[in-house]
């Protein structure tokens, strides 16, 4: 189902929910109608901020009120699921922040929800919109590099929360959450290029515990196959260089997108 002039809600104002509006009204199409916020004052506080928004702290209001067509879900992961199946049931279509749930089994319980009711689920994986990624999906397309023998996608990247907090942030609840968060940044490009990801094995190392008493580490490495593809994932959040990086080994070439800068240099 499309819709020319989508009514937009916002589930969520924290941080990331300015950069989403800032992007709905940079299309010049939708138009935002919602904020919804377990937190009134946040709720009350973003739809003040976007002016002539109304603001909810309840779901199932917002859904009721039926001023909006789209919701754009930007909660915590662990919450994703729960908040997109009511969405849906309300007859909603969703956007969601990554990662779309924790659990294959609610991915495909939601997917199959949106096709029962036809509704369309978007998620929101960033970096695989960037122009840079274009020209080097393009450049496999064409042969350029040839048939890819290898791919390593690294995130090194420091993370100040958990040197500093806050502590009680989702991400730093659990060491899985670590993953869920940033992985799922790598997982894209691999799920897009050469589809899914088997014989897959973890390493993690570098082990900090924070208050609390959580112990989680700064090093995640996973390798696995995806299709003929051998793949590398690099996650570290020890203080150094910014290193998000694609590398690609292919029979005719090599190409390096480096998706922070979003810039690609093929050789």
């Amino acid at each position: 189902m499309t819709i020319l002039n989508p009514r937009v809600g916002l589930i969520g104002a924290g941080y990331i929910a300015s950069w989403h509006a800032d992007a709905i009204r940079a299309t010049g199409r939708a138009e935002i109608k919602a904020v919804c916020d377990l937190s009134p004052a946040a709720a009350h506080g973003l739809a003040a901020s976007l002016g002539g928004v109304d603001a909810y702290h309840d779901i199932a209001e917002l859904i009721d009120a039926k001023t909006c067509d789209a919701v754009h879900i930007l909660t915590p992961p662990h919450s994703h699921y729960a908040i997109t199946k009511q969405c849906l049931e309300g007859g909603l279509h969703c956007f969601v922040e990554k990662p779309f749930a924790l659990a294959n089994h609610e991915c495909e319980e939601l997917t199959t929800l949106a096709k029962e009711k036809n509704l369309t689920i978007g998620i929101n994986h960033n970096f695989l919109a960037l122009p840079a990624y274009e020209r080097l999906k393009q450049a496999i397309a064409d042969g350029k590099i040839g048939p890819v023998d290898g791919v390593e996608v690294n995130w090194r990247f420091p993370f100040p929360p958990l040197r500093s907090g806050p502590f009680g942030m989702w991400m730093l609840r659990a060491p899985l959450n670590m993953l869920h968060e940033f992985g799922a940044h790598l997982l894209a490009f691999i799920e897009d290029l050469f589809g899914g990801l088997e014989d897959i094995h973890v390493r993690v190392g570098k082990p900090i515990t924070i208050p609390g008493g959580i112990k989680h580490y700064q090093s995640w490495q996973v390798t696995g196959i995806a299709g003929e593809t051998m793949v590398t994932l690099n996650i570290s959040h020890v203080e150094g260089h910014d290193d998000r990086t694609l590398r690609l080994r292919g029979a005719s070439g090599t190409a390096m997108l480096d998706f922070a800068a979003d810039t690609l240099e093929i050789r």
